[in-house]
């Protein structure tokens, strides 16, 4: 099923907005579905507005803090990637997230089915789980609740992220409650599972496994939850499964969101980053040349170091690689939560807490998925499985964590940018910081960097809308190395 017409033009129409948004279209009340229709076409506007914000603005910023990609020729030195950040730079994600999928999916709740109410909470759950992931302390327990018979609440407090985790997982427990019970049905408004009440219970499930996983490290009391959980949920197993929300990549109409904003303006202008391209290469990944495309002019995986355009004498495009067709195309789907990484939670929680799952079986599994995602086959994983990925059960714990860490990170390569830069935070260990030491580690110290060497974005910081319009409940104090609370 494919976003019709009328949410795409909505669509469209919102993605050429620049982060430069005027207060003015800030200071409306988020706590009114802008639709004001019926609960299914409310939540059909919610899920294509959510494919809009997690593409558009969460993905493509965090593409570069993941070190998937560079600013290449043709533009100035991109200030996100050398981490001169300006608070207006995340105003859109936020108020899109609160105000056109939070407050739509919270108005569904009230006026939809039972099951529709359901399947509503369970993406409310993950909307704001990718918030606190990105935000920390944010406003929840008294976001959307300015209507008058909700509270005429218009500045909410900000609450303690772990709080809100606690919370999301009573919620979802209590979704998956309803929807294991009730009569009432879900129709062609669900873009994701067309109605599917038990690929929503999976997807709830699974989201449940990445809340606790997420806290795994930092607090392993968790462990008793994820192996109740383990023995006796479903999950996201298969393709079939994989939580997305469908672009058709019709003309000027229903482009994926990162495409129709690079293409509405000056066209494709990001190219392979070496970080990237030298952990592919260094392991023989033959998901390079899946990933990027051949550099033209030299042949091969060429990427560049973050920020260093503006240091190459005449850089010209051909010199690098580009993202390929599977991380940017047209017709691309947004992908929410995929069976690679939930066979990823189940291979990690299986290292760490002896779940009823085998860790290598399923680690094995989850590369194997990724390999026939993006066009390889399972004979290409398995070669790859015993040469340069090979997971030994009897291996210290950190080793096996930083071979998860890692291959989860190739894996989120322009499908799931987001979970990418998430999880390279919290796999970069005291210890064996895979992802940030000076002298081993993966990602590069930008050229011109605003940090030391070494030092990298750790937490969003709170948008420039927040601060003129509830200045009196955000924390003070927020730097770019701050850290959310599940963080190590």
């Amino acid at each position: 099923m494919k976003i019709n017409k009328l949410i795409v033009t909505i669509l469209a129409c919102t993605i050429m907005v620049s982060c430069g948004d005027d207060l003015a279209e800030l200071n409306k009340n988020p706590n009114e579905s802008d639709t004001g229709g019926e609960g299914p076409e409310v939540f059909t506007s919610a899920l294509g507005y959510y494919g809009l914000v997690l593409d558009g603005f969460f993905n493509e910023n965090n593409a570069l803090f993941a070190q998937y990609v560079a600013g290449g020729p043709g533009v100035a030195l991109v200030d996100l990637e050398r981490y001169f950040i300006d608070p207006i730079e995340f105003n859109n994600e936020w108020l899109y997230s609160y105000s056109d999928c939070l407050s739509d999916l919270d108005y569904v709740k009230d006026n939809g089915n039972e099951a529709l109410a359901g399947v509503s909470e369970i993406m409310s759950v993950l909307i704001y789980q990718n918030l606190v992931d990105h935000f920390g302390d944010i406003p929840y327990f008294d976001a959307l609740k300015g209507t008058p018979e909700k509270g005429g609440i218009l500045a909410p407090v900000y609450d303690d992220d772990q709080a809100i985790y606690n919370n999301l997982v009573v919620r979802l427990d209590a979704a998956i409650t309803v929807l294991s019970s009730t009569e009432d049905e879900v129709g062609p408004e669900d873009l994701i599972y067309e109605g599917d009440l038990d690929k929503w219970i999976a997807l709830a499930n699974s989201l449940k496994l990445r809340i606790l996983m997420r806290q795994s490290i930092t607090n392993p009391a968790v462990g008793p939850a994820v192996t109740a959980l383990i023995a006796n949920g479903t999950f996201i197993e298969d393709e079939a499964g994989l939580a997305r929300i469908p672009f058709g990549g019709a003309t000027g109409q229903n482009y994926n969101p990162q495409f129709a904003r690079r293409e509405g303006g000056v066209g494709q202008f990001y190219v392979a980053s070496k970080s990237s391209t030298d952990v592919l290469t260094a392991l023989n990944d033959p998901r390079g040349l899946v990933l990027y495309d051949e550099a033209e002019d030299p042949g091969g995986l060429v990427g560049l170091k973050q920020g260093n355009i503006n240091e190459l004498i005449s850089p010209k495009p051909a010199d690098f690689s580009f993202p390929s067709a599977v991380a940017y195309g047209e017709a691309n789907d947004v992908i929410l939560m995929s069976h690679w990484e939930v066979m990823f939670l189940r291979a990690e929680a299986a290292m760490r807490f002896a779940t009823s799952d085998n860790q290598k079986a399923m680690f094995d599994a989850a590369v194997t998925a990724h390999f026939v995602y993006v066009g390889l086959t399972e004979d290409d994983a398995n070669d790859y499985l015993t040469t340069s990925a090979v997971y030994d059960p009897t291996a210290s714990t950190l080793a096996k964590s930083n071979l998860i860490g890692i291959q989860k990170w190739i894996s989120m390569n322009g499908l799931q940018e987001s979970e990418g830069w998430i999880e390279s935070r919290r796999f970069d260990q005291p210890g064996s910081n895979i992802f940030t030491n000076t002298t081993t580690g993966i990602f590069d110290t930008p050229s011109r960097s605003t940090l030391p060497e070494g030092v990298f974005p750790s937490i969003r910081l709170y948008p420039q809308s927040e601060r003129s319009l509830n200045p009196e409940n955000v924390p003070p104090g927020r730097t770019v190395t701050s850290k959310v609370f599940w963080d190590n």
